[in-house]
């Protein structure tokens, strides 16, 4: 008894010698998981406004200014933008100056340093976070491709339950059917352990999403980054068409289709160049936008 005894408080103590070696690793993730649940959040939403769905006027930029945290060199300096609903704006300018910042701040996932944003006649800190972002469907670079089906990825694209039917059409206009066309259907499986996707797929699928989201308000920055010139063109056509009746902001250093859009806005070295409608601008003499396209 004595023998079977001590060979069980062997079996049992033998796993604590292997667990002392990871002892750093799990205080160090640990102390990571305490840095992001005390971070303190860039802005706290306190308003309680309701949204005025007969606003003409949707969105104020008034000398707006901002500079990342931790950072130096301004990301906007005073812009004054305004932008009416239902209207297409597009907003061109090289990397980096400042273009995808100005749709951080209209979701408020920053606040600006200076100056103030108008939505709908009130200022963007009177809304609260539910009605604010339910305004909008925000189509970022990153594409995050959740494990789980590709049912379930698309899904999320909107509060109310979506048909088989509007799925797959929504990929084949995006390009997507041969997803669909495999054994497992809507049902394949997407992310870790599952189907990987290329950068060009994650883009479409971030597509098909915007396409199955019902928000008043798009806001696309670059959605045609990384494709051909064909399915370029064949995607805005898609993005225009469901945008009829909606409010379009598409973050752009590409001129396809962009004489199809109301209002165009360049931004350069953080500031607002020029602004006006496509016919305006191109015949702008020295103007920017003009020798832009002459460079294309």
């Amino acid at each position: 008894l004595f023998t079977f005894a001590a060979l069980a408080s062997f079996e049992i103590l033998m796993p604590l010698g292997s667990a002392f070696l990871h002892i750093g690793q799990v205080i160090a993730s640990a102390e990571r998981v305490t840095d992001i649940i005390e971070q303190q959040p860039l802005v706290t939403f306190n308003g309680k406004a309701e949204f005025d769905q007969n606003a003409t006027t949707l969105i104020e930029a008034k000398d707006l200014s901002f500079t990342y945290p931790e950072r130096q060199n301004r990301a906007l300096e005073n812009l004054n933008l305004t932008i009416q609903k239902g209207k297409k704006v597009a907003i061109l300018g090289k990397t980096g100056s400042g273009k995808s910042t100005l749709l951080q701040l209209l979701v408020r996932n920053y606040d600006a340093n200076q100056g103030e944003i108008l939505f709908a006649g009130n200022r963007i800190q009177a809304y609260s976070e539910s009605s604010l972002r339910q305004q909008f469907c925000f189509l970022t670079q990153r594409v995050h491709v959740f494990s789980d089906t590709l049912r379930n990825n698309l899904q999320l694209a909107n509060h109310a339950p979506l048909s088989d039917e509007r799925m797959i059409a929504v990929l084949q206009q995006v390009g997507l059917e041969k997803l669909v066309n495999q054994e497992q259907g809507l049902d394949l499986w997407l992310g870790d352990g599952g189907r990987p996707l290329s950068g060009g797929e994650q883009r479409r699928l971030g597509l098909a999403r915007v396409l199955l989201n019902d928000a008043p308000i798009l806001l696309l920055d670059e959605p045609t980054e990384g494709l051909d010139r064909e399915t370029e063109r064949n995607i805005l056509q898609a993005i225009l068409a469901h945008s009829v009746g909606k409010t379009l902001i598409m973050v752009t250093h590409r001129l396809t289709a962009i004489e199809q859009f109301d209002q165009l806005v360049v931004i350069d070295n953080s500031r607002l160049i020029e602004q006006g409608s496509y016919s305006e601008l191109i015949n702008k003499e020295n103007g920017f936008f003009k020798q832009l396209t002459q460079r294309i």
